[in-house]
């Protein structure tokens, strides 16, 4: 059991951590999507470049 109990925490940890980092970025693209779209391809083009991965 004291082997078992870190292992399904880590893994718990891991997945909420994943979960959290997914909605972020969905909320994130959503958002510039939506609203500023224009205003953030005049204004800064290199960093949506780099920021497309």
């Amino acid at each position: 059991m004291p082997q078992i109990f870190p292992m399904n925490w880590l893994l718990i940890s891991l997945i909420i951590m994943a979960m959290i980092i997914i909605i972020m970025v969905m909320t994130f693209y959503i958002f510039m999507v939506n609203k500023n779209t224009n205003y953030f391809c005049k204004k800064n083009n290199n960093k949506m470049i780099s920021f497309k991965w």
